[in-house]
């Protein structure tokens, strides 16, 4: 297996939200680059990952790792204090109020908040034990 190396110009088409924002000036390439860096050191970046890497064929990781990196951007890019989605708002008088996606986990929610961390969740599943990522191939549950 190898290692994943990132592309901005293939992350950046592949989210155009984010590549807006980028164009925009709202976010640096140092910004999502240590996004990315971060995302590969909770996950596993290297031969031993848990999270398989063969290209062609096999990409799990390298999408792991893009969704994880846009999850941590979109994050970055709501405004301050914002957490969840916008569960209502008023005008008059500015009122805003914010709400997580109900899940049966603090984690799930957490990673509910964007439609990346949503796709990471579910294609994250069938690595998890209990409601965790483990990251090591050699668990010690003790």
């Amino acid at each position: 297996m190898a290692v994943v190396t990132f592309s901005l110009s293939e992350f950046l088409s592949l989210f155009p939200a984010i590549n807006t924002a980028y164009v925009n000036g709202d976010i640096t390439e140092t910004q999502i680059q240590e996004n990315f860096d971060t995302v590969a050191e909770w996950l596993g970046n290297e031969n031993g990952s848990m999270f398989p890497y063969n290209p062609p064929k096999v990409l799990t990781r390298k999408r792991l790792l893009y969704l994880a990196t846009c999850h941590l951007t979109m994050l970055a890019l709501n405004p301050a204090g914002q957490q969840g989605r916008i569960a209502s708002a008023s005008q008059g008088s500015v009122s805003t109020s914010f709400d997580l996606l109900r899940a049966n986990s603090l984690t799930a929610q957490w990673w509910l908040q964007t439609p990346c961390g949503s796709q990471f969740w579910i294609m994250s599943q069938s690595y998890r034990k209990g409601g965790r990522v483990y990251i090591s191939k050699h668990f010690h549950p003790y």
